[in-house]
C-alpha cells in the first residue's frame, strides 16, 4: 500500500530528525511512501507557502509577519494591512475545515498546495508523524494547525488515517486552549489508531478523547537501537573527527573521547532565555566539573546556540548540531552520563545505557521519559536550575555513576525492550488497515 507520509523532520537541525529518519526507515519495508511532507519542501514550524496571494514573495511576507508578531512595528502593521485588502492571507487557519476548504480552493495556484494535495490522492493511506507538535498553546501553534488540517485532508479524501509517534499535550506555560483541543477531539475520534509515544499522552487521550482508538508505541528513535549495540556504535578518539564543515577554530581541539566524559545538552524551554541560560548553564557545568570527568556540551537543536556561548566562556568543548547524527547519538550513547532538557538526544543516550538527568521542557515532554524508561524515579528538574537544584543533579549524577554497568544494562536492557515495541509499528498499522477494510 501507499502511503503519505506527513512530518518528515530530517532536514532539521534538531537532533529529533534521527527519529524521522527512523520512522520512515521502519515504515518504508513493508509500505511504499508515495508522497512525504518534508522540512525543505513545507515547513512544519513557519510552513511559508501557507500565506497566499501576497504581493511580496511569500518567505518574505512571512518574515514581515513575524515582525510583527514580535515587535508592533506602525510601518510593517500598514503594509500587512494593505497585503490583507489585496487578498492576502494565511491559508492555515484554527480551524481544520477551513485549512483544507483553503488548501483546495488555491492548489492550482500554488505548487506546494498543489502537490500536498496530489500525493495525498494517489496515497492510500495518511500516516501522520505527531512527533512534539501536538501542544494545545495559545496562541495555537502554527505546526499544530498544520498537523491537523492534514489529518482533515486525509478524513475528507476518504483516506484511513492514522496519527503516529506523537505527544498530545496542554501547554503548561500557556494552559489548554481549548478551541484546539475541540479540533483535535474530532479529528482524532475518526482515526484509523492514534500511536502515542508516552504512558502520559495516552493517559491525556483517554481522558480528553475516549472515543480515539489509541495505544502506546514507543518514539520510533528507539528502532535505532541495534545501530549503537555493540562495536556497532563506533565513536572516534580525536573528537575533531566529528566536527561539521566550515571547522570552526574555537571547536578545534576541544573534544577528546579517548577517556571518560559526561554531555549537557539544551531545552526548547530554557532556550526561551539565552541570556539566564549561559548563566545557568555556566553553573552547570562549572558544578560538573566536581564529578572528576570531562564535560562537552551538546548541541540539540538551533536554539541551543546559546550552549556555544557556554562553551567559550567555561571553554569546554561541544558537538554543533549540524554534526552527523549518527555520531552525535554514539557520542552521547558513550558519555557515562547525560543532563539535558531535550527528548530525542535523550533517547540516543540511553541506547548506549547512558544515564539521563532530565530537565524541564514546554509539555510533558521530558517529564514523560522516566517512565517509558522505566526510570526507579520519575524525577524532572527545572528548565533553569537553581544553585540547590544543581547540587540535587549532582548527587543523582554521583550516585548514577557508582552504579557504573549495572545501571548501563539495566537502562539498555529497557532501550531494547521499547526498540522491538516501536519496530512493531509497521504491524499495528496493517492490523487496522485489515479491521478497517473488512
Amino acid at each position: 500500500m501507499k502511503l503519505f507520509f506527513v512530518g518528515d523532520n530530517r532536514t532539521s537541525f534538531n537532533l529529533g530528525r534521527g527519529a524521522s529518519i527512523a520512522l520512515r526507515n521502519t515504515l518504508s519495508g513493508p509500505f511504499e511512501i508515495g508522497g512525504c511532507i518534508t522540512g525543505d519542501f513545507f515547513d512544519l514550524s513557519v510552513a511559508e507557502a501557507g500565506y497566499v496571494h501576497t504581493l511580496m514573495p511569500s518567505r518574505f511576507y512571512r518574515h514581515f509577519r513575524y515582525l510583527l508578531e514580535r515587535r508592533k512595528r506602525p510601518l510593517v502593521s500598514w503594509y500587512i494591512k494593505l497585503e490583507q485588502l489585496w487578498g492576502a492571507h494565511d491559508f492555515i487557519s484554527k480551524d481544520p475545515k477551513i485549512s483544507v476548504d483553503n488548501l483546495l480552493t488555491e492548489k492550482h495556484r500554488y505548487p506546494a498546495l498543489s502537490r500536498i494535495y496530489e500525493e495525498a490522492m494517489a496515497a492510500d493511506v495518511f500516516v501522520v508523524d505527531g512527533d512534539g507538535d501536538i501542544i494545545f498553546s495559545t496562541p495555537p501553534r502554527r505546526s499544530t494547525l498544520f498537523l491537523l488540517a492534514m489529518v482533515e485532508l486525509g478524513l475528507r479524501l476518504g483516506k484511513p488515517v492514522f496519527l503516529v509517534n506523537s505527544m498530545i499535550s496542554d501547554c503548561p506555560v500557556t494552559g489548554r486552549n481549548s478551541e484546539t483541543l475541540d479540533k483535535a477531539r474530532s479529528l482524532f475520534a475518526r482515526c484509523e489508531a492514534v500511536a502515542l509515544r508516552d504512558y502520559e499522552s495516552l493517559r491525556y487521550i483517554n481522558a480528553e478523547i475516549p472515543q480515539a482508538n489509541a495505544s502506546f508505541i514507543p518514539d520510533s528513535l528507539f528502532s535505532w537501537f541495534s545501530r549503537y549495540e555493540g562495536p556497532g556504535c563506533w565513536l572516534p578518539k580525536d573528537g575533531d573527527f566529528i566536527l561539521p564543515h566550515p571547522e570552526k577554530a574555537e571547536y578545534w581541539g576541544k573534544l577528546d573521547f579517548s577517556q571518560p566524559y559526561i554531555c549537557i545538552g539544551g531545552g526548547a524551554l530554557a532556550s526561551w532565555y539565552p541570556d539566564k541560560a549561559v548563566e545557568c548553564y555556566g553553573r552547570l557545568v562549572d558544578a560538573a566539573g566536581k564529578l572528576g570527568l570531562r564535560t562537552y556540551l551538546m548541541e540539540c537543536d538551533l536554539p541551543d546556540s546559546f550552549l556555544q556561548r557556554v562553551a567559550a566562556k567555561m571553554q569546554v568543548g561541544i558537538v554543533p548540531s549540524n554534526a552527523p547524527i549518527l555520531l552525535c547519538g554514539a557520542v552521547l550513547a558513550n558519555a557515562r552520563l547525560f543532563i539535558s532538557g531535550r527528548y530525542h538526544p535523550s533517547i540516543l543516550a540511553s541506547l548506549g545505557g547512558t544515564p539521563c538527568i532530565f530537565l524541564g521542557s514546554h509539555a510533558h515532554k521530558m517529564s514523560s521519559l522516566p517512565e517509558v524508561l522505566n526510570y526507579e524515579a520519575n524525577q524532572e528538574f527545572d528548565a533553569l536550575p537553581s544553585n540547590a537544584e544543581i547540587g540535587e543533579i549532582l548527587a543523582l549524577a554521583q550516585s548514577y555513576l557508582e552504579q557504573g554497568e549495572t545501571l548501563r544494562d539495566r537502562i539498555r536492557n529497557v532501550a531494547k525492550m521499547r526498540a522491538d515495541q516501536a519496530s512493531d509499528l509497521p504491524s499495528f498499522l496493517r492490523q487496522h488497515l485489515h479491521v478497517s477494510l473488512n
